[in-house]
C-alpha cells in the first residue's frame, strides 16, 4: 500500500496530517495553512490557483513525505441517504444500486459518482437491509482533481467529511455516538454506530456566526469580538454572562439538532440508542459548550482527540492538544487505500 495522507480543505483553514500505521502508530506530520479567498467552493480560476498554491505551501510547511493524498470532500456537497431494501445478495445489490438511488439522489446518476455500503443485512429474509449510499457530483470532484493536481499532489482517494470523522474518533466497542464538528461556516453532526456512519447533518452556522453575534452585540471589530468568544465562550460567571447570553439562541438550534438526531437513530436503527458526544473542530474549544451540551441533552459530552494513542515526531509535538482540529485529517490519514 503506497504512502499516503490526509488533506481536509476547509473554508477557513487547509489541514494535513501523515501517520504510520493506525491506533497507537506514529504521527509524523500535521499543519495547517489559511484557505484563500472562497476556498474550494469559488469558480474563479484565479482563487482557485491561490488555494493550490496554498495546499502546496502548507504541504512544504508541514513536512509531509509523500504526494499522495486523501481528500475531504465538503459534506454539503455530496448527498448521503441511509435506505432500507429488501435483503439481496452482495451480486444482485450490485445490480439493482443504480436504478434504487435514482429514487433517492436528486440528480442524474450518470452526473454523479455513487458509492454505497452495507450496514446491515439481517439473516431473516423477510426484513430489510440498510444501505448507506454516498453520491458525489462529477463536476465537483473534477474541480478536486484540478485544484490538487495544480499543487503538485496526486488524490488516490476521496472521502466524505463524516466518514473521516468516524475512523478518527470511534472506537470499536464505543456506544452509538454523535460526532459534532464545529467549523468556522458550519457545523457537521455525524450518527456513528459500530463504526458505521447512519446520519449526518450540515448545520449553516458555525465559528463566525457566534462572532458576529459578539460583534454585533458590543459593537467591536471583529478579531476583539473572536477574543471574547475564546475567552468568555458561554461561562455564566465570565462578564456578568452577556456574552453567555448572546451565544446562546445559536448554540439552541445546534442542541436542538442533537436531540433530532438522537431521535432519528432511536427510530430507525434497532439497539443504537445514542448515550454520549463528541465534540471537535475548532469551535470546539469554546469555554463552557461542554457542559451547555451536556444539559441540553442529557448526554455526556467530551472533547474529541484523534492523536490520543500516537507517538508523536518531529513538527507535531508542538501540535499537541491540537488534535481534535485536525480531526477530519487524520481520518483521511488513517484510510486504507
Amino acid at each position: 500500500m503506497a504512502a499516503h495522507f490526509g488533506l481536509d480543505i476547509g473554508r477557513s483553514f487547509v489541514k494535513v496530517v501523515e501517520v504510520d500505521g493506525g491506533g497507537k502508530g506514529l504521527l509524523k506530520a500535521a499543519g495547517s495553512w489559511q484557505t484563500p479567498g472562497g476556498g474550494i467552493q469559488s469558480e474563479s480560476e484565479t482563487e482557485l490557483g491561490k488555494l493550490s498554491e496554498a495546499i502546496r505551501s502548507c504541504v512544504e510547511a508541514a513536512k509531509i513525505a509523500t504526494s499522495n493524498c486523501v481528500v475531504s470532500l465538503v459534506e454539503s456537497q455530496v448527498v448521503s441517504r441511509l435506505i432500507e431494501l429488501p435483503v439481496l445478495t452482495d451480486k444482485e445489490l450490485v445490480a439493482a444500486i443504480n436504478w434504487e438511488a435514482e429514487q433517492y439522489i436528486p440528480m442524474p446518476i450518470k452526473d454523479v459518482n455513487l458509492q454505497y455500503k452495507v450496514i446491515s443485512r439481517p439473516q431473516d429474509a423477510s426484513g430489510k437491509m440498510s444501505v448507506l449510499l454516498l453520491a458525489a457530483p462529477k463536476r465537483m470532484v473534477a474541480k478536486y482533481l484540478n485544484v490538487v493536481g495544480a499543487a503538485g499532489l496526486k488524490a488516490v482517494a476521496f472521502e466524505t467529511e463524516s466518514l473521516a470523522l468516524a475512523r478518527a474518533l470511534f472506537r470499536p466497542g464505543d456506544p452509538a455516538t454523535i460526532i459534532v464538528s464545529l467549523g468556522a461556516a458550519s457545523s457537521e453532526l455525524v450518527v456513528v454506530f459500530g463504526g458505521n456512519v447512519l446520519f449526518t447533518r450540515s448545520i449553516a452556522s458555525g465559528g463566525m456566526v457566534l462572532t458576529k453575534a459578539i460583534m454585533a452585540e458590543f459593537n467591536l471589530p471583529q478579531n476583539q469580538a473572536e477574543e471574547y468568544k475564546q475567552t468568555y465562550g458561554i461561562l455564566e460567571d465570565k462578564l456578568s454572562a452577556k456574552v453567555a447570553n448572546v451565544l446562546k439562541p445559536t448554540l439552541d438550534i445546534l442542541a436542538a439538532e442533537l436531540l433530532k438526531a438522537m431521535e432519528y437513530t432511536h427510530t430507525h436503527i434497532q439497539g443504537s440508542a445514542v448515550s454520549r458526544v463528541v465534540i471537535c473542530g475548532g469551535g470546539a474549544f469554546l469555554p463552557g459548550l461542554s457542559e451547555f451540551l451536556a444539559a441540553r441533552t442529557s448526554l455526556e459530552v467530551s472533547l474529541g482527540d484523534p492523536w490520543a494513542y500516537f507517538s508523536k515526531e518531529g513538527l507535531v509535538t508542538k501540535l499537541v492538544g491540537q488534535g481534535s482540529i485536525y480531526a477530519v485529517a487524520t481520518g483521511l490519514a488513517l484510510r486504507s487505500v
